[in-house]
């Protein structure tokens, strides 16, 4: 089993606009489509469309909380929901030319909601089960929640990943995380840099250039790059590639080969117009054409 966790939840509404798009007019009979959002439920359905098993787990309130837990259970994803006392967020995509993305402010979290989705999380986990914990986090959690959550589940699984940023990303890695999957962006803006460990890999996405690799105790990166995709939404693939690659290690793959199912899977995800989704021939097609290279790149 992998648990996908979402400290921050969404529901995510997706508008395809004409390229006549502009700030102040009025667009009538909009196509758009809602799902299950937060990057840990990108994550959840990446994994179920692997056909993976996996749990949602997260923090859900007032009526946008139920409607992501009722698209969860349509996409027949379990969940391990403790509740929050205001609603859950509303993200919005609008596709025209470009990408815009309106994320709106999640429900407080309280210290003790925590700690009791914790706890919950920590009966269920089996030494075989892998974790990841993905996104923002709601206001009332800090990075010391993340410290406590690795702190209290890492050795009771197989591994954890972690898709965070900032102070957060940090405390993560000082917590002994598997792996940070951080972009490029977020790990340039990190203020205290991961030092090499003898058990904890590095992977930074980097878009269309693909993505560094430090394995263990690596002080040069591994490039990995596949062919360039033309992108219709790339929203989600950076989750896409974190079940991916969670999934693929579940099934006791290496990391090499877990990180190359893991590019192509994102790579087949862009090239469709939903968040999260998986072009599953254009994944295949793909996988034969990762490659892994020695890289002098240093961020």
């Amino acid at each position: 089993m992998i648990y996908a966790v979402t400290f921050n939840p969404s529901y995510d509404v997706v508008f395809a606009l004409n390229s006549d798009f502009r700030i102040g007019g009025t667009f009538n009979q909009v196509p758009w489509t809602g799902f299950a959002g937060g990057k840990g439920n990108n994550v959840a359905r990446a994994i179920k469309q692997l056909g993976g098993e996996v749990t949602a787990v997260g923090f859900y309130g007032g009526p946008l909380g139920d409607i992501i837990l009722r698209l969860l259970t349509q996409t027949r994803i379990p969940y391990l929901n403790e509740p929050a006392a205001d609603s859950s967020r509303l993200c919005l995509t609008l596709l025209t030319d470009r990408v815009t993305e309106i994320r709106g402010q999640g429900p407080y979290v309280s210290c003790d909601a925590s700690l009791t989705l914790l706890r919950r999380l920590q009966s269920q986990i089996r030494p075989t089960d892998w974790i990841t914990l993905s996104g923002s986090l709601p206001a009332g959690l800090s990075p010391n929640t993340v410290t406590q959550w690795i702190e209290t589940l890492r050795s009771s699984c197989q591994g954890i990943i972690a898709d965070l940023a900032g102070e957060n990303l940090i405390a993560a890695w000082e917590a002994g995380v598997t792996a940070i999957c951080p972009n490029q962006n977020e790990y340039v803006a990190l203020s205290t840099k991961p030092t090499p460990s003898p058990s904890q890999h590095i992977i930074i996405t980097r878009g269309a250039e693909g993505m560094l690799w430090y394995p263990p105790m690596a002080t040069t990166p591994q490039k990995i790059s596949v062919p360039a995709i033309p992108a219709k939404n790339p929203v989600g693939a950076g989750d896409v590639f974190v079940g991916a690659l969670a999934f693929a290690l579940s099934q006791k793959s290496s990391w090499k080969a877990s990180l190359t199912q893991a590019i192509a899977t994102a790579s087949a995800s862009v090239a469709t117009p939903g968040v999260a989704e998986i072009d599953q021939e254009l994944f295949i097609a793909l996988q034969s054409q990762v490659t892994i290279t020695p890289s002098s790149v240093e961020l």
